[in-house]
């Protein structure tokens, strides 16, 4: 396989799930300041919230 799952921080994680419990769907411009902010690239974070979402509707 040519690319690797990213591992994130505590620091990231903890970032993205803090706005996930706010915002279950993030819009571009808030998707392009919290990835500048935690070192992720925008593909990152928008993958991210769409396997929180996943996860999130399957715990319910």
């Amino acid at each position: 396989r040519p690319w690797s799952r990213p591992v994130f921080t505590q620091l990231q994680r903890r970032g993205l799930e803090k706005r996930f419990q706010v915002q279950k769907y993030i819009t571009k411009h808030d998707r392009y300041q919290l990835a500048a902010m935690l070192g992720l690239s925008e593909t990152q974070v928008k993958v991210w919230f769409q396997n929180r979402r996943t996860k999130w509707r399957q715990d319910m």
